[in-house]
C-alpha cells in the first residue's frame, strides 16, 4: 500500500475575492503536495517560479492513509487493493483504459484523511470518490463508461458485494469497450477470481 497524506494548500492574502480559497492534494509528503498545486497554479500563472510559490501558501495536513498511534486501518483496503489490481489489468490490454502512457501511471484507488480518493492517471489529480459529490466527474479524464466503473469500484471497496454495473453501462460486462474478447474475458476472469465480480447466469 501507497502511504498518502490528505493536505489542505491555501492561500492568505493572495486572492483578494477569495481570502478563504483552498485546494486539497494526496501526496507523500507536505513538499509533494506543494508541487502539485503548483503545477496546477502555473497553468494561470506560468511566470510564478516554484520558489515564489512556497511563500505565498501554507499547507496543513487534515490525516493521512496509514494508521496513526491507537487509529485502527481503514476496513476496506483489501478492496482498494483488489480494485487497483483491477485497474492495472484494464490498463495492460486492449485500448489500455485507465492508464495513461504519457505519464506511464495508473488510475488508482487510496485512503486519505478518512476518505476515499482516487488519482486520475492522465492528470494526476486527486477525485474525491464520495457520493455526495457527483459533480467530481468533470475532473475525471476519461468518459461516462469509465466514470460509471469507477463508481462501482467505489461502491465495492465501501462495502458493496455486488456492485458491478450499479452506476450503469453494464460494469465489467459493457459490449461497448471495443477491447477484444478474449481481453474482456480475462479481465473478467481475473474479476471473478479476486472477488469482486459475480459469474453471469448464462456461464
Amino acid at each position: 500500500m501507497e502511504a498518502l497524506n490528505l493536505y489542505e494548500i491555501s492561500y492568505p492574502d493572495y486572492f483578494e475575492d477569495y481570502p478563504d480559497y483552498s485546494v486539497l492534494k494526496t501526496a507523500k509528503s507536505a513538499g509533494a503536495a506543494k508541487y502539485d498545486a503548483f503545477l496546477s497554479f502555473s497553468e494561470c500563472d506560468p511566470d510564478m517560479k516554484f520558489g515564489d510559490y512556497v511563500k505565498i501558501v501554507k499547507v496543513r495536513k487534515l490525516g493521512q492513509s496509514t494508521p496513526g498511534k491507537n487509529e485502527k486501518p481503514f476496513p476496506g483496503q483489501d478492496r482498494i487493493d483488489i480494485v487497483n489490481s483491477l485497474i492495472r489489468e484494464i490498463g495492460s490490454r486492449g485500448r489500455r483504459f485507465l492508464y495513461s502512457s504519457k505519464h506511464d501511471r495508473y488510475a488508482a484507488f487510496h485512503w486519505a484523511g478518512g476518505r476515499l480518493w482516487l488519482t486520475d492517471d492522465y492528470t494526476g489529480t486527486h477525485l474525491l470518490m464520495d457520493v455526495s459529490m457527483p459533480d467530481r466527474h468533470y475532473h475525471f479524464s476519461h468518459g461516462g463508461t469509465l466514470w460509471g466503473l469507477v463508481c462501482d469500484f467505489r461502491d465495492f471497496i465501501n462495502g458493496d458485494d455486488d456492485a458491478n454495473h450499479k452506476n450503469g453501462y453494464g460494469g465489467l460486462y459493457c459490449s461497448h469497450w471495443r477491447y477484444s474478447e478474449q481481453d474482456m474475458q480475462a479481465i473478467q476472469q481475473r474479476a471473478i477470481n479476486l472477488g469482486y465480480l459475480k459469474r453471469r447466469d448464462n456461464e
